[in-house]
């Protein structure tokens, strides 16, 4: 073996071992990344999943590579703002089966629009903010939620017109008007415009009110015309009543002329 032939070996073999070494760092620096009682795995990205991991809130150490999040089946009872806003990777999230009650206005502040799966179903979602799902490209699941449709339900799905299916899927666990209570949002939306509601009550109170005063004005007038009536009618009866006084022929008048 020449010396070119021995250079181009040992040249091959410390590419191969610098790039396995490469690899081990890239590896290990991943499994580091990891958050803690999540696992993760690089198939067509990074896939993290913390599914079942008795997780209370979200975690904040998540890599800024992750595509796919599973974060079903803990204990989560909120999703802060901006929690996912270093995720700019994000396609797919689960937050399925927790016990979500709040969504904060900017949850989903810088991954509205490269999400394409957001999965909120089977939580105890009963309103969000009416911005929450803002420019929100996602196919959204928000089904099994104790729903309280009112106008803000009816904006924020509004803004996801491109979601039917998620309009059909929200059942009114309670409404503002006790009609809809059970029924699918959709259909209670068809039936009255919930935003309206609010001021159309106050335009009634408004009316009944002013309807109110009108026939208590109405009434007093009716009673103090009748009141000098009935005071007249008795004052005349009274003069009536008195004896009338004949003047004899040779009194003199009361009026006398002086000259």
């Amino acid at each position: 073996m020449n010396l070119v032939d021995l250079w181009l070996t040992r040249s091959l073999s410390m590419c191969l071992l610098l790039q396995s070494f490469v690899l081990m760092i890239l590896c290990f620096h991943s499994a580091s990344m990891c958050p803690k009682g999540c696992l993760c795995s690089s198939s067509g990205g990074l896939n993290v999943t913390c599914s079942n991991a008795n997780l209370k809130e979200i975690p904040r150490d998540l890599p800024p590579e992750t595509v796919l999040l599973y974060l079903d089946s803990n204990q989560i009872t909120s999703i802060p703002n901006e929690i996912f806003k270093d995720l700019h990777q994000l396609r797919v999230l689960n937050l399925s089966k927790n016990g979500i009650e709040f969504i904060d206005e900017h949850a989903f502040k810088g991954v509205a629009e490269t999400l394409q799966t957001l999965d909120l179903s089977d939580n105890r979602i009963q309103s969000v903010h009416k911005n929450a799902f803002n420019n929100l490209k996602a196919r959204a699941r928000i089904a099994n939620n104790p729903w309280h449709c009112d106008c803000t339900l009816q904006q924020v799905l509004r803004s996801m017109v491109s979601n039917h299916e998620t309009a059909h899927s929200v059942i009114c666990k309670t409404s503002v008007l006790d009609e809809h209570a059970g029924r699918p949002f959709l259909n209670a939306a068809n039936d009255a415009d919930l935003c309206n509601l609010p001021k159309k009550t106050t335009d009634y109170a408004m009316l009944v009110t002013m309807f109110g005063w009108f026939t208590m004005v109405i009434s007093y007038v009716v009673y103090y015309v009748r009141q000098n009536q009935e005071d007249a009618r008795r004052h005349l009866e009274y003069l009536k009543s008195l004896p009338s006084r004949q003047k004899k022929a040779d009194e003199p008048d009361d009026i006398s002329t002086v000259v």
